[in-house]
């Protein structure tokens, strides 16, 4: 079974990740030291520009440009190291809404698994969407290896 995210995967998120906060850290350093000329220079109201840009643009760039990677970086770490199982079960429908598990915009998959403590035998599953959906029919069995409720591993039973 081929996994869907390997150690590259990971370096790869999180030099990208680096390299975002080295940007927000440069731009925020500029304008604190814009507010802070502006304050030794007694320019009241540039100084209170600059003190509502630094904080709005603290806000906005952290919530819009790194939160989002700093999550899918830990989804992925934990698909690298966490503890994983393995199950074969039937595929039998995806949802049509996408939907966030963590902060992680994910595909749900269905499928038929063991029965739990209710009676109910259906599985939802999570497929991370930045990947490529395999082509799954209803009613195959597939072999899926999981962490969680995430998709790390499927491939289809001989």
């Amino acid at each position: 079974m081929k996994l869907l995210y390997t150690e590259e995967t990971y370096t790869a998120i999180d030099s990208q990740l680096k390299r975002r906060l080295a940007l927000f850290f440069a731009i925020l350093l500029v304008l604190i030291g814009l507010f802070i000329w502006a304050m030794v220079a007694r320019i009241q109201w540039a100084a209170m520009v600059f003190a509502c840009l630094a904080g709005c643009f603290g806000i906005f760039y952290l919530n819009l440009f790194c939160t989002p990677l700093m999550r899918y970086r830990r989804m992925v770490r934990g698909a690298l190291s966490g503890r994983s199982h393995e199950k074969v079960m039937e595929f039998v429908r995806m949802e049509p809404d996408r939907t966030a598990v963590d902060g992680v915009a994910c595909h749900s998959l269905i499928f038929l698994g063991d029965a739990d403590k209710h009676g109910d035998r259906e599985t939802m599953m999570y497929w991370d969407s930045e990947l490529p959906m395999p082509e799954l029919e209803p009613g195959v069995s597939y072999h899926v290896r999981y962490t969680g409720r995430n998709i790390i591993g499927i491939e289809a039973t001989a």
